[in-house]
C-alpha cells in the first residue's frame, strides 16, 4: 500500500507540472491542454499538437519556398547587374576612347588656331612693312617733287640765258624725264643733278616692287589663313560631333547606371524580404520547438501513467531492424540540410521499404498511428514505454501492427519500413528518449540479430 500511495503521489505531481507547463504554452498551442489530468486521453492532446506543428511546418514550406523563389530573383538580378556592369565598363572603354580622340581634336584645333595666329601675326607684319614702304615712297615722291621744283628754277635760270624754243617745251611736257633724257638741253644740266633724278626713281621703284612683293606675301598668307580657317572649321565640325557621340554613349551609361540601381535596390528590398520571411521561420521553428517540448511533457505524463508497470532493461537493446540493413544516412544532433537538430538517427539501405520494424525492448505500446497522416512528420508511427522513463520511437512506417496499451516483448514485430509524413525516401527514423528528451540510439547497445 505504501508503494501505491507514493506512485499516486508522483502522478498528481507529474499531472500537476505538465497542467502548468500546458497553462504556460497556451498563448502558443490554445487553451485545452488543462484537461489532461481529467480526459488522460494524451494521443488525442498529442495528435492536437502535432496538427499545429504540422501547420506551421507547411506554412514554414511556404516561405521557404517564398524565400526560393525570392533567391532566385536576387540571382537574376545579380545575373543581370553583372551583365549591366559589364556594360557599362566597355561603355565607360568608349567614353575614354571618345575623350581622348576629342582631347587630340581639340589640340589639331589649338594648332591650327596657332598657325593662323601666326600667319596673321605675319600679314600684320607685312602690313606694317607696306605702310612704311609707303612713307618712304611718299618721301621720295616728296624729294622728286622739290628736286623737280629746283630743276624748273634751273630751266627758267636756263631759259634767261638761252631764249630758244627747245627748253620752253620742257615746262608743259608730261614726260619730262624722257624728253629732257634725249634732248639737247640735259647736255646743259648737271650730271649730279641726273643721278640724283635717277636714283630717286630707282629708289621709288624699289619701294614699289618691294610693297607689290608684300602685297603678293599678304594675298599668299591669306590664302594659306583661309585654308587653315577650313581645316579648323572641319576639326570643329569633327570635334563636334566626336561630342554628340559621346554624350550618346554617355547618356546610354547613365541609363545603364540607373537599372543598375534599380536592380540593386531591388535586390535590397527582396533581401529584406527574405530576412523578414526567415524571422517568421525561426520564430515559428520556436513554435515548433516548444510544440514539440509539450509533446514531450505529454508523453512523460503518459509514462508516468504506466509507471506501475515494469521497468525493462536498456541493456542489450535489439537492433530494429533486420542485422543485414545498419546503413546510417544521419545521424543524432545538428543536420546543416534540415536547418536544425536530428533527433535520432535514420537507417535507410537500399531495398529498405516494407522490411520489418522490431521492438527494441520489451514495452508498453504508448502510441501508434496506422492512417498515413502527417502526425508532425512522423507519418506512421509508433513509441513503446519500456519503464523508468525509457522510450524509444519509430517513425515514417508504412504500416503498423500494435495499438495502444498493447504489451510487446523484444524482438516483436510493430511495423513496417515506409516513407510517410516528411520523408524523401523508405528508411526507419529511430529514437531513444529519456522522460521524453532525446538521447543519442547509439549511447546504447544493440544485438545484431
Amino acid at each position: 500500500m505504501g508503494n501505491k500511495k507514493i506512485i499516486k503521489k508522483l502522478m498528481r505531481s507529474a499531472f500537476a507540472a505538465v497542467t502548468a507547463i500546458a497553462a504556460a504554452a497556451a498563448p502558443v498551442f490554445g487553451s485545452g491542454m488543462g484537461a489532461f489530468a481529467d480526459t488522460k486521453n494524451y494521443d488525442q492532446e498529442i495528435a492536437a499538437l502535432e496538427q499545429k506543428a504540422e501547420k506551421i511546418k507547411q506554412e514554414n514550406e511556404q516561405r521557404e519556398q517564398q524565400i526560393g523563389d525570392l533567391s532566385e530573383s536576387v540571382a537574376e538580378n545579380k545575373e543581370q547587374m553583372a551583365l549591366i556592369e559589364e556594360q557599362i565598363n566597355g561603355i565607360n572603354d568608349e567614353i575614354n576612347t571618345y575623350g581622348q580622340l576629342i582631347t587630340k581634336q581639340q589640340q589639331k584645333i589649338s594648332e591650327k588656331e596657332i598657325e593662323i595666329a601666326q600667319i596673321e601675326d605675319s600679314i600684320t607684319g607685312k602690313e606694317e612693312e607696306i605702310q612704311q614702304k609707303q612713307v618712304e615712297i611718299a618721301g621720295l615722291e616728296k624729294q622728286n617733287k622739290e628736286n623737280l621744283e629746283k630743276f624748273k628754277k634751273l630751266i627758267r635760270a636756263l631759259s634767261m640765258m638761252d631764249p630758244s624754243d627747245t627748253l620752253p617745251i620742257l615746262e608743259g611736257s608730261d614726260d619730262w624725264y624722257n624728253f629732257f633724257t634725249y634732248v639737247d638741253v640735259v647736255q646743259n644740266i648737271s650730271k649730279q643733278n641726273l643721278d640724283f633724278m635717277n636714283g630717286l626713281l630707282d629708289d621709288i621703284h624699289h619701294q614699289e616692287d618691294l610693297i607689290s612683293g608684300l602685297e603678293t606675301d599678304i594675298a599668299n598668307l591669306n590664302a594659306d589663313k583661309a585654308d587653315l580657317l577650313d581645316k579648323k572649321s572641319e576639326l570643329e565640325s569633327e570635334l563636334s560631333s566626336l561630342e554628340d557621340k559621346k554624350s550618346e554613349v554617355q547618356q546610354i551609361a547613365n541609363e545603364r547606371t540607373d537599372d543598375l540601381n534599380a536592380l540593386s535596390y531591388n535586390n535590397t528590398t527582396l533581401q529584406n524580404q527574405m530576412y523578414q520571411i526567415q524571422s517568421e521561420i525561426n520564430a515559428s521553428n520556436e513554435d515548433v520547438e516548444a510544440i514539440n517540448q509539450a509533446i514531450k511533457d505529454l508523453i512523460r505524463a503518459k509514462q508516468a501513467e504506466n509507471s506501475g508497470g515494469a521497468v525493462y532493461s536498456s541493456d542489450g537493446f535489439r537492433w530494429p531492424l533486420d542485422s543485414n540493413l545498419t546503413y546510417i544516412t544521419t545521424y543524432f544532433g545538428y543536420d546543416a540540410w534540415r536547418g536544425g537538430n536530428h533527433y535520432g538517427i535514420d537507417v535507410g539501405n537500399a531495398g529498405i521499404g516494407g522490411k520489418n520494424i522490431y521492438a527494441a525492448q520489451s514495452g508498453t505500446v504508448i502510441t501508434a498511428y496506422n492512417d498515413g497522416d502527417w502526425h508532425g512528420g512522423f507519418g506512421n508511427y509508433v513509441i513503446i514505454d519500456h519503464g523508468g522513463g525509457l522510450s524509444t520511437v519509430y517513425a515514417h512506417c508504412s504500416a503498423t501492427t500494435v495499438y495502444v496499451g498493447q504489451e510487446v516483448s523484444k524482438g516483436d514485430v510493430i511495423g513496417y519500413v515506409g516513407t510517410t509524413g516528411w520523408s524523401t525516401g523508405n528508411h526507419l527514423h529511430f529514437e531513444t528518449r529519456v522522460n521524453g528528451t532525446a538521447v543519442d540510439p547509439f549511447s546504447y547497445s544493440y544485438e545484431y540479430v
